[in-house]
Order: C-alpha cells, then structure tokens, then sequence
C-alpha cells in the first residue's frame, strides 16, 4: 500500500449497487473513484463523467498503475473469476454479495489473497453500521449476559419486474442474516427451513419466503425470516429488524429507525444508505491505511455460503440439516 492517504478505487460493474458504492466513496476523505468499467461501454462512460472517473476495460482496470483496489459489482456469477483477476494483478478487492455459490471459488479467493498478500473482503455491509457492529462488540464483552435468542427478518414486496433480475431472496437476501448470525453467535448444529411461494409463477421452487430456525451448541437459537412476498405496515413494521436476547439483557436494531421518503416502494431509508459509507470508510481507512483486518472476512463469506446451501436443502428436502464444517 501505499505511503499517503488516498486509497485510488476502481469499479468493476456499474449498474444499481455502483451508485451506492459511488456515493460511499465520494463521502470518505481517504479514497478517490478514479476509473470504472462495464461490459456496457456506454453505461461505462456516463457513470464515469457523473461520477468523475474515466471509463476503462476491465483489464485496463487490473493493469492501471493509479489503482490500489477494486470494487466486483458485477453480477453474482462473475465475481470469482474478477476478484481472482484483479487480485493477480496485486489489487486490493471488495466483492458485492452474494460472493458466489461456488465455495470452491471463494476458496480460491482466500488462497489468491494470501499468496499475493492482498486484502479480499465480502461485502458484508450491515455489520459495518455502527449500531450492529456494537452489538457484536456488546455480545462479545458479555453484556446481555450468555446470548439466548436471535431474532431477524427483512420484509419487502419485491416488484415482479424486479424479480426476473434476481435469484431468490435465500440466495440474494438471506447471507446478511447469516453473516451476522456467524458473527455473533458462531456456526449452528442444526437448521431447519421452510420456503413457500405466492407468486408460484415467478418462484416455482418456491424460494419467495424463508424461516429459518437454527440451534447452536450453547444453547441459543436463532430465528432468521427473508420475505419478498409483501410490506410490513403495521405499526411495529419488522422491514429490517434484529433482536438478541440475553441471560443479562438484549439488544434491538431496526433499519426503519430513520424514514423519509412517502409511499413504500419510494421511501428512504438512510441507516441503508449510510452502511456503504461505514464499509467503504472501514475498508479504506482501518483495512487497508490501518493494516487492521475486515469485519467480516472470505473465510465467513464461505460458511455463509456452505450454510446457505444447507438452507436450500432443507426447505427443498423438508430435512433437518446436521452442519458439519471444519
């Protein structure tokens, strides 16, 4: 890395989640955008004159002496192949969730960054907001006394024209719920799930809706739900909500803390928002100018992974998922 402080970041994939990440480095004194590609030349090049960057190719991007690290936003499929690119070429990378399906790639990406002595991080943004990143904090110094219960759900109408665009919410949605399970109460021993679907036509495997229930070896148990179906507008609404009780005490977040905005599909939610800036600003400033590791690392992006694929087993199979990880 090197010696001043403006870490130069370059974008692969400038679609919607590019504008967000955009706006993140913008907003952190520490990093410059500086170029940008797109396998669409055009969109390339006027995110890149919005933006203040110049449009390149992808292997202009890895080559380019003014680029210290790479953000993979493109989708899902390509990442492996991209971080894995970027990282020969001696990039620091940040790659969008979900990382991959292939847990063979993520490993791949683990070896990659080790050998080349490069950071490689998921982009597990939720942990990076301040209020979830105490809790982690709070849980490890024992605070709410031995951890209970979790409690977790994301709940929005996905639009059908949205969900053609897509995966599944188990696969696009449920890895926030997991990664932060991971962080604060480790891998479970068991997990049982159960999907179903209102638009059959759109999810004929029936991925629209997850519960999830898992048991850990102390004792505590978790309870994940992940919902494209419909809104929440009552007046508790649980859009993004996480609970964690304790022998001691408990803990609340909910991204709806903090609304603008008028009709749902319109609404703002700045506590959204403000999690790519906490994660752009932690990965330039403590990761990457600091040396200090990521919050959430490849090595949880993998059992994140491996455990979502137990999921998928579960409601599919209508099992009782036994997880074994080493």
């Amino acid at each position: 890395m090197r010696e001043d402080s403006i870490v130069r970041i370059g974008f692969a994939g400038c679609g919607g989640v590019a504008d967000l990440h955009a706006a993140a480095v913008m907003r952190c004194e520490a990093a410059r955008l500086a170029a940008v590609s797109d396998l669409n030349g055009e969109l390339a090049a006027d995110k890149a004159r919005r933006w203040g960057a110049r449009a390149v190719s992808f292997e202009e991007l890895c080559a380019a002496e003014d680029i210290d690290a790479i953000y993979i936003l493109t989708p899902m499929e390509t990442h492996v192949e991209l971080a894995a690119q970027a990282m020969e070429s001696g990039k620091h990378v940040l790659v969008e969730k979900p990382v991959s399906l292939d847990t063979e790639g993520i490993r791949r990406l683990i070896r990659l960054a080790r050998e080349r002595g490069v950071s490689c991080i998921p982009g597990h943004s939720y942990l990076y907001l301040p209020e979830l990143a105490r809790m982690k904090r709070l849980l490890g110094e024992g605070k709410i006394g031995r951890p209970l219960t979790m409690f977790m759900s994301e709940i929005y109408r996905m639009p059908d024209e949205l969900v053609r665009r897509y995966h599944g919410p188990s696969i696009e949605v449920l890895c926030h719920q997991l990664y932060l399970m991971i962080a604060w109460l480790g891998v479970p021993k068991r997990l049982h799930a159960f999907g179903a679907a209102v638009r059959r036509e759109l999810f004929p495997d029936g991925d629209e809706q997850l519960s999830v229930n898992a048991e850990f070896a102390g004792g505590a148990l978790a309870h994940l739900h992940v919902s494209w179906a419909g809104h929440d507008e009552t007046s508790d609404p649980w859009t993004f909500k996480v609970k964690l009780l304790g022998t001691e005490g408990g803990m609340h977040f909910s991204r709806r803390d903090q609304v603008g905005g008028g009709l749902e599909e319109q609404r703002d939610y700045p506590l959204y928002l403000e999690m790519f800036e906490q994660e752009t600003d932690y990965f330039v400033r403590r990761c990457l100018l600091g040396g200090e590791p990521a919050l959430s690392t490849m090595e949880d992006a993998l059992l994140a992974m491996q455990l979502a694929e137990a999921v998928r087993r579960s409601f599919r199979n209508g099992t009782v998922e036994t997880i074994e990880i080493e």
